[in-house]
């Protein structure tokens, strides 16, 4: 019965989530001539607990939309949350061919861009009016 526990114990360790307070996010703004561009803010956390954590924009639906989220790293993912402003900037020269619904996908990762991923991913919605 002891291996047991501590099967279970390893996994629970080694099986970090993030969690969002908000999942997906919406972010949404009016596409006007000049600079276009819209935030929002979510906070999160690892359960169990982890060191060095990076956040890296992993999609968006489009080339006409460029997604960021800010800060990029942290030195720590739980127990309390962080937030993260999420920023979604129109890419086209002519306001009128930003207009539209898009999706965007930010994932944490440990130690590195290209570290392993710790899920859930959040998901953001991007409307441009």
């Amino acid at each position: 019965m002891v291996g047991a526990y501590v099967a279970v114990g390893f996994a629970s360790s080694t099986g970090s989530k993030v969690i969002w307070s908000s999942n997906p996010v919406t972010i949404k703004f009016t596409a006007t001539t000049g600079s276009s561009s819209g935030s929002a803010t979510d906070f999160f956390k690892c359960a169990p607990p982890v060191t060095n954590v990076v956040l890296v924009v992993t999609s968006v639906s489009s080339t006409k939309i460029k997604l960021t989220v800010a800060p990029t790293s942290q030195a720590t993912c739980g127990p309390s949350y962080d937030g993260e402003t999420l920023t979604a900037m129109c890419q086209t020269m002519n306001a009128a061919q930003c207009r539209g619904t898009y999706t965007g996908t930010v994932t944490v990762h440990r130690s590195s861009p290209y570290g392993n991923t710790i899920p859930p991913s959040l998901t953001v919605n991007i409307v441009v009016n």
